[in-house]
Order: structure tokens, then C-alpha cells, then sequence
């Protein structure tokens, strides 16, 4: 496989439109004859499943993507295997967990010997155009790796405290899509990757969305800052306020996606598409210490995700999948219903999509947490190899806490929220399903074997303050 890697770019805080690879350097591989003449990824930042019509809710208005999950295919069971943006997306685009990819959190590079979705489908002549919705996916991380176009023009406004949040809005990162559609017009064939950070706090959806859950808005409520590893008291009025303020953001991004998909299906696009929406992972709540953030724990809140696919011309629509999947998977799936070869070494495997098929029960998949970063040099092997980490086998979930030398066992589809820790019980069967995923788990993770990371040197302490403004770094982090 021939291998291109698009330029580390140091550039300034406010990257503009970034041509990281000029049409005289494509490939001179022919277009296939393949299924989709197009592939569309949406990624959905710090997205609870749970927030949508189409997984249950039925309190947060999301017309849009009720509705494509109409002419979908819908996994029941989807999961992040890194709840943070940038590890979790890595993941997404290589198909390999973080302790394979080497990127451990965000602020690190993503090592060149990485072979990412982008590259792949550049290989077999599609054109490939990316759009960030913040920081976290700058390019200056070598997340970039692939794109022809590489758009990330964050705005800078002042949000809580003061602090400037480099990202953008809904509206801007579907402006700039289609400006760029516009622009170029639809390329023969087109791999789309956008990315939506609304939900990411501070939660501050523009009007109507910002009273749309509570006619008070934001009014007599407190700068949105994430504590750490704290738990809070959720019926509490602030706590449910909040909670509201997180739904506006999900109903405003709906209704920016779904201008999206419509500007697609007019040019289109969309129903010669292979389309993947995904989140990259939720957000915690009250539910578990770390509230109203990510990257501590493994728990359902931040590691179920958003999982659609669409195929072309909304073939299959409807079919819900059971059994477990996760976004490793992402990468096998589309590059085996294109009919082209997925890269060596990933961790993911492809799902049948035509016809749709359901997970294997025995599916196993595992994830990871990021936090907190003061156990990263715990173990040489892998940063995180003393952080929360899990694993899912059908219903069950185990979680260990090196670092803290704790274990719970949760049946996630009774107790989605895991509140009621099974190990306790001590009966002989829960200890037997206990012993196995725990043997699995550890297995696993002492199966890492990372490319080399480092955080990002150039421009030191713009990146650091540029992450500290979106909420991934406090001025001190706590103990947990």
C-alpha cells in the first residue's frame, strides 16, 4: 500500500481553509466500480445516545436524525473505546485502539505510520475534504493525515470566565461545507468527514435553543467549568438546569446536521453516499463522579455512542442492530462494503451492512479512559495503562481502576445508567462471569503495543491555554 501523509502544520490560532494535498499528487490508482460512490462520516462531539428520539428520548426534539434513522441502519449498541476527542477520533479513522495508535489524549501527535480512513480512500481515487469543529482535531496534531482539504477556521469568542473557545458552531461548520461545495462542486468521488462540537461544553446554544428546555435560558446559573472527578447532587435544581442547557445544544446541532444532509441530498450526494454518524463519546451527568464531563471513567455516559449508517438510497432503512459495536469498527466496515482492502493491524472488524447483520454476541470490545493525567507515567508501556478501562461482552460490562485497585460488574442493558454493582452479590455465577472478562480485559491490556506519541511542542503554551479553553485541562486537577 503506497502510504501518503499529509505536513505537520504549526500554524496560527485561527487556521483558515488548509490545501494539505494538491490534485497533482494523487495517486494514479483508477477509481473503483464500487457500492457508494461517495463515504460521509459526521462525528458528533461529547453526544449521549441517550439524548435522541431514535434511542428512547422522548423529551429532546431531534427531528432530523429521528428521521434519517428512518432510511438507516441503527446499532442499539454502539461505543467509544476512548472518552476524549482526540484519541476517540484516531480510533474512529484507523480502526485501532489507542494503545495501538499511540495517541493517548488530546494535545499529542498522531504518529505518521498511522494509516487513517482519509488515506485510504484517497489511495482509490476519492477526493477527501475535512471540516473540524475544534481544536482538539487541529492539524498541528498530524490529525490531518490524508485530507486534500483540511478546513478548520475556528472562531474565537469570548465564553465563560473569558476564556476564548476555539471552535466553532453548527452553522459555521455546515456554512463551511457547503461554501466549499459551492466552491469546488462534487468531486467524482468524495470522502466527507465533518465534525460538530456543540455539545462539548460550555453549553451555550444560541436563541431559540438556549430557552428551549428552560424559558429561563442561562440566567442564574454558574460558568460552566468541569470540577473533576466529583459527583453531584442530580436533582438538584443547578444540576437539572444544566442537564436542560445540554439538551438545547443536542436540538440546535440536529437542526444544523439536517441542513447538512439536505444541502448533500440536493447536490446529490447523499443517496450515492455510504454515510456513518457517530459520536466520538457522551457526557457524564450526576450519574457518576466527573460531572458534566469526560475522560474519567468508562461508565455508559460517555462510552455509548451515537452509531448510523446509512447506505445509498437509504437501502435497509429502519433495521436496528443489536449486539455490541464500537467505532474501531467504523474503518473494516466501510472499507469492506466498498470491496477494498482495510489496512494491516487494526483492531476493528467489519460489519455486514448488505444485508444488515447483528453483532456475534461473543463480540468483545474494550475501552480506556484519559484522566486523570497525573497516573500517565505509571507504567512505561502505555500512558494509560493505570486508568479505568473496561470491557464490554454482550450484556455485561466489568470495569477495573488500576490506579485505584477497584472492579464493578454492571448488566448495562437492565442498569443503562450502572447503578447497581453486581459484584457484591457474590454469587457463583456472577463470580464466574466475572473471572472470564476480567482475564480478557487484562489480556488486553497488556497486549499494548503503541506507536510513539508526544505532546505537541511547537507553540507550547498556545496549545495548552487552547485546550484549557475548551475544558480539557484545569488550572489543578484533583486526586480522584
Amino acid at each position: 500500500m503506497v502510504r501518503i501523509h499529509a505536513p505537520r502544520l504549526a500554524a496560527c490560532c485561527a487556521l483558515i481553509l488548509v490545501p494539505l494535498m494538491s490534485c497533482d499528487d494523487r495517486p494514479s490508482a483508477p477509481v473503483a466500480d464500487v457500492p457508494a460512490r461517495h463515504v460521509v462520516v459526521i462525528s458528533l462531539d461529547t453526544t449521549r445516545a441517550d439524548q435522541f428520539g431514535l434511542y428512547g428520548n422522548s423529551e429532546v426534539a431531534t427531528p432530523r436524525l429521528d428521521r434519517l434513522s428512518e432510511e438507516s441502519i441503527v446499532f442499539e449498541d454502539f461505543m467509544t473505546v476512548a472518552p476524549t476527542t482526540l484519541a476517540s477520533h484516531v480510533s474512529l479513522l484507523t480502526g485501532q485502539y489507542p494503545h495501538t495508535h499511540g495517541t493517548p489524549r488530546n494535545g499529542f501527535m498522531v504518529h505518521d505510520q498511522n494509516v487513517m480512513l482519509a488515506e485510504v480512500l484517497r489511495e482509490h481515487g476519492f477526493t477527501t475534504a475535512g471540516f473540524a469543529g475544534s481544536f482538539a482535531l487541529d492539524s498541528r496534531f498530524n490529525f490531518a493525515q490524508g485530507f486534500d482539504h483540511y478546513d478548520e477556521t475556528f472562531e474565537r469568542f469570548a465564553g465563560q470566565q473569558g476564556r476564548l473557545q476555539n471552535e466553532r458552531t453548527a452553522e459555521s461548520v455546515t456554512g463551511a461545507v457547503v461554501d466549499w461545495l459551492d466552491t469546488s462542486g462534487v468531486p467524482e468521488r468524495l470522502f466527507l468527514f465533518v465534525h460538530y462540537f456543540d455539545a462539548h461544553g460550555p453549553y451555550e446554544a444560541p436563541p431559540p435553543y438556549d430557552t428551549m428546555y428552560d424559558p429561563r435560558g442561562r440566567e442564574g446559573l454558574p460558568a460552566w467549568r468541569p470540577q473533576g472527578f466529583v459527583r453531584v447532587d442530580g436533582s438538584s435544581e443547578i444540576v437539572q438546569r444544566t442537564a436542560k442547557q445540554y439538551a438545547g445544544e443536542i436540538s440546535y446541532m440536529d437542526e444544523h446536521v439536517g441542513r447538512l444532509l439536505d444541502e448533500l441530498r440536493q447536490r446529490g450526494v447523499l443517496d450515492e453516499a455510504l454515510l456513518v454518524v457517530a459520536s466520538d463519546h457522551g457526557e457524564n451527568f450526576w450519574e457518576h463522579p466527573a460531572a458534566f464531563d469526560h475522560g474519567w471513567t468508562t461508565y455508559q455516559t460517555t462510552m455509548r455512542s451515537v452509531g448510523i449508517v446509512r447506505l445509498p438510497d437509504g437501502k435497509h432503512g429502519g433495521t436496528r442492530v443489536p449486539g455490541v459495536a464500537a467505532t474501531i469498527d467504523v474503518l473494516p466496515t466501510v472499507s469492506a462494503f466498498l470491496g477494498i482492502a482495510a489496512p494491516d493491524n487494526i483492531d476493528g472488524e467489519a460489519i455486514d451492512l448488505d444485508p444488515p447483520a447483528a453483532t456475534p454476541l461473543e463480540r468483545v470490545r474494550f475501552g480506556q479512559a484519559t484522566k486523570p493525567w497525573n497516573k500517565d507515567e505509571v507504567d512505561p508501556r502505555w500512558s494509560n495503562m493505570a486508568k479505568t478501562r473496561c470491557i464490554r461482552e454482550g450484556r455485561y460490562k466489568l470495569i477495573q481502576v488500576p490506579y485505584a485497585g477497584t472492579e464493578e460488574l454492571y448488566d448495562v442493558h437492565a442498569d443503562p445508567l450502572e447503578q447497581n454493582d453486581l459484584l457484591p452479590e457474590g454469587t457463583a455465577e456472577v463470580q464466574a462471569l466475572a473471572g472470564r472478562m476480567r482475564e480478557r480485559l487484562e489480556v488486553w491490556a497488556a497486549s499494548a503495543d503503541p506507536l510513539p506519541s508526544h505532546f505537541e511542542p511547537s507553540q507550547r503554551e498556545e496549545t495548552i491555554e487552547r485546550l484549557r479553553a475548551l475544558g480539557y485541562l484545569l488550572d489543578a486537577e484533583p486526586e480522584p
